[in-house]
This record gives structure tokens, C-alpha cells and sequence, in this order.
């Protein structure tokens, strides 16, 4: 079911509905969205899972190749082995190739308020948890640089279409609608982790794993202004854009969940 009909569903219908189907699940991890959490609570709870993964200390072939050999390799895989999952670092021109081997297949994914995914994501990348962190830090040595690089522009946007300009606002907001299962928000992220693992056929299930934490250290530590945080949204209009759209769908179903509770709405997020 695409991720558009929650427009009008009730989640709980939604929710049933998708579990009552036996697909393989893909989770597109878009970086410093809490997907390496999430990663961790689906390999555990959908078995045979797989994390398709490039080695980014490799020098001699670019990530982008690396990842076609291994998604290659892996869907040589899935002839032999009943995969129930798997995720990864995935943009959607890969993705399609899975989907191909697998029509049953449903993606999922995760998105971030546009400004915290670009802070978050410069600080984890000048880390040793990021292998090429030192070339990094020579090449972007301030988070203005790196706002300002195409190359940290629309990521979100890269990710769930294979690139970061080919659609317009409206026509990138019904590609999600009609292509996704389920799209989660970090900041909306218990419901959205329950509704995801709901579809699966987990009823009930909450988040317990938090991994990947970037580190506070002197390499990590940034001064956002207001006038930065401005420029961060400006340079990233398709993902904030994308972002606007899952919150609203969102929004209303955790704002129905709590008026069934008798609470009131919760003003943020």
C-alpha cells in the first residue's frame, strides 16, 4: 500500500491491512535519521536481514560502483535464501534493482527536519566513526563550506528519487506518496517506529536501541545561527518540502491517537 493513502486512512486500518501481506522489507537509511538504531531492531526482529554495505575506505572504485556490485551480489543472494529484510545506504536507482528481483518488496525509510539532518550529518562526518573523516575535514573545514557544496544539498532527496533536482516540490511529494510504504520522522519517531513495525506484523513494538551517537569534541562543535540555520533550508527546499508533507500526514494521526486518549495535541513536531 503506498504511504499516500494514509492521506485519508485511519493508521490502525492502514497498519492492518499491510500486515496481513508477506513481503520482504527494505529500510533506505538516509544518514543521521536514527537509522542505524532502527537498522538494529530490524535485524533482530526480521530474520534472514541483511545490511548492504560499500567499504569507504576503499580508494580505488567509487561507493556509487561498490554499491551496484553489492546489491548485484546480494540479490544473486536472495535466489538461494528467503530474505525478510534488509537496509541500507541505498539511493532509489539501486533500490529499483532489488524491487526487480523482488516485486513483493516494500521500502521504508526515515527523514529529519532538514537543518538538524545537515548539522548532525557534518559533525558525524569530521568523527573517526566516518573513515575518510580527516580527507572530509580538509575539504569542508567549517559547516558554512559544506552547506554551501552541492554535495550536502537535497540528500533526502537524492536518496528516495536518485536525484537531487530531476522533480519538482509536487511531483517529489507524490513519488514518495506512491513509492513508499511508510516514511517515518526522526522527531515523530516512537509512532512512526511502531507503524513501521506494525506493517511488518509486530504489533505494539517500541524503540529500545539508540546507536551511533556522534561525540562532542573540539572536531565536532559548531556555532548554528539563525541566519545559518536560514541558509540550511534555502539550499535544502526539496527536502524541506518532503519533510512539510510527512509531517502533516503524520501529525494527524498522532493528534487523532491522542484525542482518542483524551489529551490534547502536542503544539511541536
Amino acid at each position: 500500500m503506498p504511504f499516500a493513502d494514509l492521506e485519508t486512512m485511519s493508521l490502525s486500518d492502514y497498519i492492518s491491512q499491510e500486515a496481513a501481506k508477506d513481503s520482504f522489507w527494505f529500510f533506505m537509511h538516509i544518514p543521521k535519521t536514527a537509522g542505524s538504531s532502527f537498522s538494529s531492531e530490524l535485524a533482530s526482529k526480521m530474520r534472514p536481514y541483511r545490511n548492504i554495505h560499500v567499504d569507504y575506505t576503499r580508494t580505488d572504485v567509487s561507493t556509487t560502483d561498490q554499491m551496484g556490485g553489492v546489491i548485484a551480489d546480494f540479490v544473486a543472494e536472495m535466489q538461494t535464501k528467503d530474505f525478510r529484510s534488509a537496509s541500507g545506504h541505498v539511493v532509489w536507482g539501486h533500490y529499483e534493482t532489488l524491487r526487480a528481483a523482488r516485486p513483493d518488496c516494500r521500502v521504508v525509510t526515515f527523514m529529519r527536519d532538514p537543518v538538524a539532518r545537515v548539522i548532525s550529518d557534518y559533525r558525524y562526518q569530521r568523527t573517526p566513526m566516518h573513515p575518510p573523516y580527516q580527507e572530509f575535514m580538509k575539504e569542508f573545514p567549517t559547516l558554512e563550506s559544506y552547506v554551501e557544496s552541492p554535495a550536502s544539498q537535497n540528500k533526502t532527496t537524492l536518496f528516495m528519487t536518485g536525484s537531487r533536482d530531476a522533480l519538482s516540490p509536487e511531483e517529489l511529494i507524490e513519488r514518495i506518496g506512491r513509492e513508499f510504504t511508510f516514511v517515518g520522522l526522526l522527531e515523530m519517531y516512537p509512532i512512526s517506529f511502531s507503524s513501521i513495525f506494525g506493517c511488518m506484523g509486530h504489533k505494539g513494538l517500541m524503540p529500545t536501541e539508540h546507536k551511533r551517537k556522534t561525540p562532542d569534541t573540539k572536531d565536532t562543535q559548531v556555532e548554528v545561527t539563525a541566519a545559518m540555520r536560514e541558509m540550511i533550508r534555502e539550499v535544502n527546499h526539496m527536502d524541506q518540502a518532503a519533510y512539510t508533507y510527512v509531517q502533516t500526514v503524520l501529525r494527524r494521526h498522532r493528534d487523532a491517537i491522542w484525542a482518542a486518549k483524551g489529551r490534547p495535541p502536542k503544539k511541536a513536531q
